[in-house]
């Protein structure tokens, strides 16, 4: 048999083995998720913004601390017992006001310097894991927010001060523009997304204008009541 015919027969034989490999891995992954502990009926998924940038840790619950990553506005999504009153903590002292998350629903907590918090519902509907979903936030006082690809079309208008949108989008990198009324923030360059991605916008209030910034959704594994 020529050298080259055995090679070739040699990485062919590779090229399966590594592609069994990755099929057992990938099956494995599915169970792992099939089989995972699930929250009870009525949890909440709750993550926190602070708008004062402390960078403290943020206790939601009876959770651990939960120290934001850098760059990150938001705390990774936790779950907690939904429609009943959540205590949080930055830095060990309490948020201002009552905070209720509705059951069975995903909610952002935003935490002003001053001031009791607020609850936004974040909407899930419309969700297609063929593409990427894309949240905006508008956390600036006294202005209607938008966003629009640079020198393209508007992906969110008319957001009110404290609400969201989200919408699916195709997984494709962009250059974002945010407004708050007539004011413009810097913009933002949207990181590679893939299909099923989650990725929220929050526009800032800043010391010289509206400030966009990004990261990507995430929610803590849910393992099972406390003992």
């Amino acid at each position: 048999m020529p050298a080259p015919t055995r090679i070739a027969r040699r990485i062919a034989g590779c090229l399966a083995l590594l592609a069994l490999v990755a099929a057992q891995s990938a099956a494995a992954q599915e169970l792992t998720r099939l089989y995972a502990p699930k929250p009870p009926a009525g949890s909440a998924y709750v993550r926190v913004v602070d708008l004062a940038a402390r960078g403290a840790p943020v206790v939601i619950g009876s959770g651990a601390p939960a120290p934001l990553a850098a760059g990150d506005i938001a705390t990774i999504y936790r779950v907690v017992k939904g429609g009943a009153p959540l205590a949080v903590t930055i830095g060990g002292k309490p948020a201002e006001g009552t905070i209720v998350p509705a059951a069975d629903a995903f909610s952002t907590v935003v935490i002003p310097a001053s001031g009791p918090a607020v609850t936004i519902a974040d909407p899930t509907e419309g969700r297609n894991d063929l593409k990427a979903q894309l949240r905006f936030y508008n956390l600036v006082p006294g202005c209607a927010g938008a966003v629009a690809v640079a020198d393209g079309p508007t992906v969110f208008e008319g957001v009110a001060t404290n609400d969201t949108r989200q919408r699916a989008i195709n997984p494709i990198e962009a250059r974002l523009v945010a407004t708050c009324g007539t004011a413009t923030a810097a913009p933002l360059t949207l990181p590679p997304l893939k299909a099923g991605d989650h990725f929220s916008l929050f526009l800032l209030p800043g010391t010289s204008g509206p400030v966009l910034a990004g990261q990507r959704d995430a929610t803590e594994p849910y393992r099972g009541p406390a003992n």
